[in-house]
C-alpha cells in the first residue's frame, strides 16, 4: 500500500472527547510525485487512525471526512483507555504528542491503492484511489500543506479555558519548520502549473467534443485559466530569482578568488555502473548479518558501499530510528542523490525481485486490498420479468456479505557464513540474492497454488483448496479440448465470465501441450506455447514447478482478493540455536559454526471472492504428437 502525507492541525483539544482536526490528502504534487484527486477517494468509516502506520498500534478512529477540492478534510477521536496496560500508554502517549507545547507529532498519512491513474510528466496523478487507513506520523511528505493554529492545553486546562498558541504559516511547501530553497520553490510552482495545465487541456477537450461543458465544469474551466495565470506568474518570479542567484553565486566566486591563487580544476568523468536489481537490499542485508544486533557495527559495514549505493547506510540508520544525514552531493558523482531516496524503497526492490519470479508477481488484475479493511461483496441483485398489463411486477432484493483479509506473515531464515559475509564481493553478493529470492518465491507459490494447503490461524488456504479436480479424460489433443470445455464450462455454470483467466501448469505439462500438433504438423489453431509459457486459447499460461504434478489451474484474478504491504523486514543474529530442519528441536549453534541467521519477513495474504472462481483439470497424461 501507497502513503502519502500532509500537516495535522489540532484546532480544538477537549480532554473528554480527544479530538483532532486536520487535512489528510491535498492533491499538491507529493515529494514521491504523487498527486491525490480528492473527489476520487473510496473509503468507509469510521477508519481506524493508527501509529505511525503499526497495525498494531491503533490509536483511535477517524469519524468524519469533508471532501473539498484542495483536500480532505478530517476529524478524529483519540480513543480514551481505562485500565493500566500497553494500550492506554500507546494513546496517552499519542494524545500528549498531539497536544505538546509545541506539538510533537503534526503529521497525518494515508494508505492508499491506486485504482485509476494518469501521468502527467514527472507527475502522476491519482484519479481514483481506495483509502484503507489514516496514521499519525512525524515527518510529512506534502510539500504545501501548512498549520494555520494550534490550540493546545496548558496548565489552566481544567478550567476549561485553553491556551491558543498561533502559528503563522511559513513559506509554501516548508517541511518540518525549514522552508524549502529556491530550486525546489521553482519545482513546486512548475509541477502545480503542469497539473492545472492538464486539467484545463482535458476541459478544453471536452468542450469541443460535446459542444459546450457542464456548468460546473464551465466554472472549473473559468476558475483554472485565473489560476493557470497566476500559477504562471509565479513560476517566471521563482525562475527570475534562481537566474539571479546563480548569476551572484558565479560573479562571487570569481571576484573573491585572486587571480596568482587559482588553479586550473580537471573534470573527472565518472562511469556509472550499472547494478543488478535487487543489490540494495541484499547489501542492506549483508550489512544487517554481519553487524548481528549492533547499529555501530551494521553502519561500519554499510559505508564500505558508499561510493556507489550510500541509500544502504541510509536504511540501516532508518531501521535504528536514526535520521538520515543532509549532506552534499557532487553532480555525477558515484553517490550523487543518495540522500534522496527513500530507504523503503530498498525492501520493496526485493519484493519485486520476488514478484517477477513469482505466480502472484507474473499475473495481473488481482482485486488488491488493505489488511483487515472490511470488504462488501454483492451476491444478489435485482429481478426483472416480462410482465403483461395489470401483471404482477417480480420484486428482488440486494444481498451483500462482508469479509476482511487478516494480517498473514511469510517468514524465512538465511544461515550465512561470517567467510561470505567479509568475501563482500559481486559473485557473493550474488548468491545470497538468489537464494532468498528463489526460496521465498517457491514458497508463495506452493502456499498460493497446491491443492492441498488449508487455512490455518497464521496462514490463507490456496486458491486450489476445496476445488473439485476431475481427471483428464484421455492422452489425445481432443481429449484436452473436452477437458478445458468442461473446466470453463464450470465457471461458466457458477456465473463467472471467461474474461482475463489466467492458467498455470507444470513445466512437463507445458512441455507437452506444446509438443500436440494437428495431422499438418503445425500448433493447433489457440496454442501458442513453450515449455516456459505463452498462451492457449488467447489465455496467459505461467509454468510453475510449484504446481501440483500432472495439473492444470484455470482461475479468474479478478475474483481473488490480494493483500499485500509490498515491504519486507530483516533481522540478523549470530547467538542462536537454529532447527535446520524447521521443527523445534534446535541443535545447529549459529556462535559455534561461524554463521549469521539472516531473517526476513512479509506481510501478504489473499482469498477467493466465491468459492467457485478456480477450475482444475487433475492427472493429466497428454501425448505429444498428433
Amino acid at each position: 500500500m501507497d502513503r502519502a502525507y500532509s500537516l495535522l492541525e489540532v484546532k480544538s483539544v477537549d480532554q473528554s472527547q480527544r479530538i483532532i482536526e486536520g487535512i489528510a490528502s491535498t492533491p499538491t504534487p507529493d515529494r514521491g510525485g504523487d498527486s491525490m484527486d480528492p473527489a476520487g477517494a473510496e473509503f468507509t468509516l469510521p477508519m481506524p487512525l493508527l501509529w505511525f502506520h503499526d497495525d498494531r498500534n491503533p490509536i483511535g478512529q477517524v469519524f468524519a471526512a469533508d471532501v473539498r477540492p484542495d483536500g480532505i478534510f478530517i476529524r478524529a477521536r483519540v480513543s480514551s483507555v481505562s485500565a493500566p496496560g500497553r494500550l492506554k500508554t500507546l494513546v496517552d502517549e499519542a494524545w500528549a504528542a498531539f497536544t505538546a507545547d509545541p506539538p510533537l507529532v503534526r503529521g497525518l498519512s494515508i494508505g492508499w491503492a491506486p485504482i485509476e491513474a494518469k501521468t502527467v510528466g514527472k507527475i502522476r496523478r491519482v484519479i481514483r484511489w481506495v483509502w484503507g487507513e489514516l496514521s499519525a506520523v512525524s515527518v510529512p511528505m506534502n510539500t504545501q500543506a501548512t498549520i494555520l493554529s494550534v490550540k493546545s492545553a496548558d496548565a489552566t486546562a481544567a478550567t476549561g479555558s485553553p491556551r491558543s498558541a498561533t502559528v503563522l504559516p511559513g513559506a509554501t511547501g516548508s517541511r518540518s519548520g525549514i522552508p524549502m530553497n529556491t530550486s525546489e520553490q521553482l519545482t513546486a510552482a512548475k509541477a502545480d502549473l503542469q497539473i492545472k495545465s492538464a486539467r484545463l487541456e482535458e476541459l478544453m477537450a471536452d468542450d469541443q467534443t460535446h459542444n459546450g461543458l457542464e456548468a460546473d465544469e464551465a466554472k472549473e474551466r473559468d476558475t483554472l485559466l485565473t489560476e493557470i495565470k497566476s500559477a504562471q506568474s509565479r513560476v517566471s518570479q521563482w525562475q527570475t530569482l534562481e537566474d539571479a542567484q546563480r548569476s551572484l553565486a558565479v560573479n562571487v566566486q570569481t571576484s573573491t578568488v585572486p587571480m596568482s591563487s587559482r588553479r586550473s580544476v580537471t573534470t573527472e568523468s565518472v562511469k556509472t555502473v550499472e547494478l543488478p536489481k535487487g543489490t540494495l537490499f541484499i547489501r542492506a542485508a549483508m550489512a544487517i548479518a554481519a553487524g548481528k544486533g549492533s547499529y555501530s557495527d551494521t553502519l561500519a559495514y554499510a559505508k564500505r558501499y558508499n561510493g556507489q549505493t550510500p541509500q544502504v547506510s541510509d536504511f540501516v540508520k532508518s531501521m535504528w530510528g536514526h535520521k538520515a544525514e543532509e549532506g552534499t552531493s557532487v553532480v555525477q558523482s558515484p553517490g550523487w542523490g543518495g540522500q534522496l531516496v527513500n530507504p523503503s524503497t530498498i525492501a520493496t526492490e526485493f519484493v519485486e525481485m520476488v514478484n517477477a519470479e513469482s505466480i502472484i508477481g507474473k499475473v495481473q488484475g488481482f482485486r488488491r486490498t488493505p489488511f483487515n479493511i472490511p470488504i462488501i461483496t454483492q451476491t444478489g441483485g435485482s429481478t426483472f420479468e416480462w410482465v403483461g398489463e395489470s401483471g404482477v411486477k417480480p420484486v428482488g432484493e440486494l444481498a451483500f456479505t462482508r469479509d476482511t483479509l487478516p494480517h498473514h506473515k511469510v517468514a524465512g531464515i538465511v544461515v550465512i557464513t561470517e567467510e561470505l559475509i567479509r568475501l563482500s564481493t559481486p559473485s557473493a553478493e550474488a548468491t545470497v540474492r538468489r537464494d532468498l529470492v528463489e526460496q521465498c518465491a517457491v514458497f508463495l507459490d506452493e502456499q498460493f497454488i497446491q491443492v492441498g494447503v488449508s487455512a490455518g490461524a497464521d496462514n490463507p488456504a490456496s486458491i486450489t483448496q476445496g476445488v473439485s479436480s476431475p481427471s483428464a479424460s484421455g492422452t489425445t489433443l481432443a481429449h484436452l479440448m473436452a477437458d478445458l470445455n468442461t473446466a470453463m464450462g464450470s465457471l461458466t455454470a457458477a456465473g463467472i465470465t471467461l474474461e482475463g483467466l489466467v492458467i498455470v501448469t507444470t513445466p512437463e505439462v507445458a512441455l507437452r501441450l506444446s509438443l500436440m500438433v494437428t495431422s499438418l504438423g503445425n500448433q493447433p489453431s489457440g496454442f501458442n506455447l513453450t515449455p516456459t509459457g505463452g498462451t492457449l486459447l488467447g489465455y496467459q499460461v505461467i509454468v510453475s514447478n510449484s504446481v501440483d504434478a500432472d495439473t492444470l489451474v484455470i482461475f479468474k484474478p479478478s475474483e481473488i482478493f490480494l493483500a499485500d504491504d509490498g515491504q519486507v523486514s530483516l533481522d540478523a543474529s549470530n547467538q542462536a540455536t537454529l532447527d535446520m530442519s524447521g521443527s523445534t528441536t534446535p541443535t545447529f549453534s549459529l556462535w559455534q559454526r561461524n554463521c549469521v541467521g539472516l531473517r526476513a519477513e512479509r506481510w501478504i495474504t489473499w482469498k477467493k471472492r466465491r468459492p467457485t472462481v478456480v477450475a482444475i483439470i487433475d492427472t493429466i497424461a497428454y501425448v505429444p504428437g498428433t
